[in-house]
């Protein structure tokens, strides 16, 4: 029987709402590390780099624990699902590195605060490609996965 309108963006909401809570501590986490880097010295490309490394290793575990959680299908293992996740958040790192280069780069702002808003916009496109991409292929809705876990 296909879902109604409401039943559909009431699923899309409560992982809407989980995704930002996980994506905002990852953000903060972000953020602060990657101008801590950068404020000490290390270039922004390396900066973002890390910080996102270490705020993606953060949001995997949340989103598979908590956003997306009733997605999992732990019979598949976790080998795909972080194969596909790695490759959707190289994307992202290449989609929020574009606007720290070229405003360090090509448009030679270097201070704090242009590295930290060109970090925030490119965090911020990357975002709303993350949440598409984790329910397209990384947190696959599995129909009868959905109805194991309600009858748990």
């Amino acid at each position: 029987m296909p879902r109604t309108l409401t039943e559909r963006l009431r699923g899309i909401g409560s992982e809407l709402w989980k995704f930002v809570v996980v994506g905002g501590f990852c953000f903060v986490l972000d953020t602060a590390l990657s101008t801590g880097l950068f404020n000490s010295g290390v270039g922004p490309t390396t900066s973002k780099t890390v910080s996102t490394i270490v705020a993606t290793g953060v949001s995997y575990l949340g989103n598979r624990l908590w956003s997306f959680a009733h997605r999992v299908d732990d019979e598949r293992g976790h080998g795909q699902d972080i194969t596909v996740y790695g490759v959707i958040n190289v994307i992202g790192l290449v989609i929020t590195l574009i606007p720290v280069d070229v405003t360090h780069y090509l448009l030679s702002e270097t201070s704090t605060l242009a590295f930290t808003m060109s970090s925030v916009v490119g965090t911020g496109i990357a975002t709303v490609f993350r949440f598409w991409a984790y329910r397209k292929y990384v947190f696959v809705h599995d129909k009868d996965l959905a109805e194991r876990t309600a009858l748990v």
